[in-house]
């Protein structure tokens, strides 16, 4: 066993990190990070941890949440090997000692995860509907995460559903289901899979955009009190908010291309980047953003 003292000098963890084979593990009070590769030295390791737990700290005061350790145990973060040219990060739940536990698994980007924010959210709020979790967990990404992160990918959510009004590619929020197959995914051994990466893109970036207009419209507070209602009801838009989905939908649309002209530029950048090929459209713009 093999002790990173540096770490012990991090405040608010309770915890040191020992290596068990090239499994390094570091715990406190609400998380147990794990390097699963081997690959990070000591250093990259700790400031994942730093990350990791300066991330969730920000989640819990933003939202003013409970990290709920009491009754589904601390939240698990593993780094892992990036998919091929993608990094990302996706929320699970496992059994461990005889335990229902959420898992966050990170791939790739070390220092500087991709959807961090977005599934710690989600691993907070544990809502089975899958709109509900992406617009609160976007929100948070955008805030507190890497903004080249899906569904971002280098720029504003609200560019890109303009761009995708004016490529024809929107699709209404009355037809995007719970099922991952609505949106362009499928789950297999509890690993996400696209099968249609441009739809996929579409709705994680409008979820995202209305998200934000649902929190700058009516507060976290309504928010919060949708998503526990949610799990008695489905999608209770009306009981919460006053009006129907096709409503707020149509508010939000509108405020969109109220404040579109101060981000022509983007959207323009973006509609030639859904025209000349949807499927690869973020990780283009991703490009885009890194060399400038």
């Amino acid at each position: 066993m093999k002790f990173y003292l540096g770490l012990l000098t991090l405040p608010l963890f309770v915890a040191c990190v020992a290596t068990h084979g090239k499994v390094a593990t570091f715990e406190t009070e609400k998380l147990v990070i794990r390097d699963t590769t081997g690959d990070l030295t000591p250093k990259r390791f700790e400031k994942f941890v730093e990350k990791v737990d300066s991330t969730l700290a920000k989640i819990l005061q933003f939202w003013s949440v409970d990290p709920r350790v009491h009754p589904f145990g601390k939240i698990i973060v593993e780094y892992e090997h990036p998919f091929p040219k993608t990094n990302c990060s996706f929320l699970y739940l496992r059994k461990e000692s005889d335990q229902r536990v959420r898992v966050v698994r990170v791939l790739g980007g070390a220092e500087n995860p991709h959807q961090l924010a977005h599934k710690l959210t989600n691993a907070v709020f544990l809502n089975p509907d899958k709109l509900i979790r992406n617009l609160i967990g976007e929100a948070s990404e955008m805030r507190f995460g890497n903004p080249l992160s899906f569904p971002m990918c280098g720029f504003d959510t609200d560019c890109w559903v303009l761009a995708l009004l004016q490529t024809n590619s929107y699709i209404p929020l009355t037809t995007i289901g719970t099922d991952h197959s609505d949106w362009g995914m499928e789950i297999h051994n509890n690993v996400p899979r696209v099968r249609d990466r441009a739809r996929q893109h579409a709705c994680y970036a409008e979820a995202g955009s209305f998200g934000e207009f649902l929190i700058n419209t009516y507060g976290i507070k309504q928010i919060k009190q949708f998503n526990r209602l949610s799990k008695i009801r489905p999608r209770p838009w009306e009981e919460i908010f006053g009006i129907s989905l096709e409503q707020l939908e149509a508010r939000w649309l509108e405020a969109l291309q109220v404040g579109s002209g101060e981000k022509e530029e983007q959207i323009t950048t973006l509609v030639k980047l859904l025209k000349k090929n949807p499927v690869s459209a973020c990780f283009s713009a991703q490009d885009l953003t890194r060399d400038e």
